[in-house]
């Protein structure tokens, strides 16, 4: 499971990405920051927002869900409620979304993301425990949005709806105190949000344990014990907060430009150009090297003929790139995602590589519109160990020297090959193209962009193996030290 979250530090806001990494997947929880913040957290990590979830409405911030998802297509899930209307306000949501109710099971990949119905704040408040399966059945943590926070809880003086209030959020704090001690506390507001007490601590994180035994409002015992406490802090009043939450529930329209949101990062140093399909096809057929950003998997199971795979990540995309691409080739890079190739290609131009500009549609139209294609071969570990026992292909090992140390595949018989990918624009040519190539790393990334390199010059019979590599090989089959190879 992947974890992340991000402070926006401007309305004290906390949002999350909850990701799978086996299967790619990931979801945004409560989003206040520009999407790329999001869609670059993702990509780093070959995932692919699949799910928006929003906890509850009203904030003292306009949610970036709807923007999100029409960049990444992904599916926005809110608590919806129909059943609760008044002149002023109400909690049903009118725009496109799938419905959670109390008990409701978000799947991300191997993460489930579980509904919890906890009112107070507002009606149709809902908190998400995330359950990491392949590690128990149990919840990790609970995403608490704007019900429980840090040595606080949320008002309940900004509606006046059913399922509202003092009494009705003290029980909803029961529901969430009775959860295991050791599940982390993760709000979606931290100390300096309007939408809490004074007493909101400034650090994003806790655990139910902790708070159970410190939080003041807590240590109620009885819901009136708890309103009164409530009752006794003066709060201040916020008057965005009902046209916040008609907005964010469709009912008001959305502020002026909000689907082209400016990006998080500085303005690049050089532009860079959007290109439809037919301008990137004129460009590759005359020389331009295409990079598909996807991640390896996606990659193998088709791709733009021609293209090199460089996973997007934002700290090795620009020196990997370097390694692959001669000085003099132009470049054109293309995502499932749009904002990430545009992303890709200004952090090339900053670095002062040939870009000729970004796909502005995703790769999977490339495919759709009937362009030429190609797929690459994926083995697993006992595939790499045959080829390695029958001597019958080279066995190319792209990682990095230090990694090398670790252990390698022997070669005796096999035909073992060390050339990392920084060295192999230099030393292609000495691989054979009479047999297959079989080419590791560490995850199949770095030997998915050695295969793609390879493919533009010629090589037709290679094999990746992904998504384990190496280390993972050395647990279960015999390596040794590179020095005691054998000489060829």
């Amino acid at each position: 499971m992947l974890f992340r979250q991000f402070l926006n530090e401007s309305v004290s806001a906390a949002s999350y990405l909850v990701g799978c990494i086996s299967k790619g997947e990931a979801a945004v929880v409560d989003p206040s920051l520009p999407p790329d913040v999001y869609l670059m957290a993702a990509a780093d990590k070959g995932l692919r927002i699949t799910a928006i979830v929003e906890t509850h409405f009203h904030a003292d911030y306009i949610s970036t869900g709807r923007a999100l998802a029409a960049q990444c297509g992904a599916v926005i899930y809110a608590p919806s409620r129909d059943d609760i209307e008044t002149d002023l306000t109400g909690a049903s949501v009118h725009y496109p979304h799938l419905r959670v109710r109390d008990g409701d099971e978000i799947c991300i990949g191997n993460v489930i993301l579980r509904a919890l119905h906890t009112p107070g704040h507002t009606p149709e408040h809902t908190a998400y425990l995330v359950i990491d399966t392949p590690r128990s059945n149990e919840p990790w943590a609970v995403l608490t949005g704007d019900s429980l926070f840090i040595n606080d809880v949320a008002r309940t003086d900004l509606v006046s709806l059913p399922l509202t209030g003092p009494r009705v959020l003290f029980e909803s704090m029961q529901k969430l105190m009775a959860l295991p001690d050791y599940c982390e506390v993760y709000p979606a507001h931290y100390g300096g949000s309007a939408c809490g007490g004074k007493q909101m601590s400034g650090k994003p994180m806790s655990t139910i344990g902790f708070e159970r035994r410190f939080n003041w409002l807590l240590q109620a015992k009885t819901a009136e014990e708890f309103a009164a406490l409530m009752q006794g802090v003066v709060r201040e009043v916020v008057e965005s907060v009902v046209i916040n939450r008609n907005t964010n529930r469709g009912v008001l329209p959305l502020p002026e430009g909000y689907y082209s949101q400016s990006a998080a990062h500085a303005a690049p140093a050089a532009e860079v150009k959007p290109l439809s399909l037919s301008e990137v096809q004129a460009l590759v057929n005359a020389g331009a090297v295409m990079i598909d950003l996807r991640p390896q998997l996606a990659f193998a199971a088709g791709h733009p003929e021609g293209a090199l795979n460089i996973t997007f990540n934002q700290s090795n995309l620009v020196k990997r790139t370097k390694m692959l691409v001669e000085p003099s080739e132009r470049v054109v890079l293309a995502a499932e995602v749009p904002a990430v190739a545009q992303r890709a290609a200004e952090m090339l131009a900053e670095a002062g590589l040939s870009v000729a500009g970004y796909l502005n549609e995703p790769v999977s139209a490339w495919m759709a519109s009937g362009l030429p294609m190609s797929r690459i071969e994926v083995g697993d570990l006992s595939v790499l160990n045959q080829h390695a026992e029958a001597a019958d292909a080279v066995i190319l090992d792209v990682r990095d020297p230090f990694e090398w140390e670790k252990g390698v595949i022997p070669n005796g018989r096999t035909d073992v090959r060390l050339i990392s990918l920084g060295e192999l624009r230099q030393r292609w040519m000495e691989l054979p193209r009479d047999r297959a190539i079989v080419v590791a790393c560490e995850s199949g990334t770095r030997a998915s962009a050695a295969i793609s390199f390879l493919k533009r010059k010629g090589y037709t019979q290679l094999i990746n193996i992904a998504p384990e590599g190496m280390s993972d090989y050395a647990k279960r089959y015999k390596t040794v030290a590179p020095q005691k190879l054998i000489a060829a």
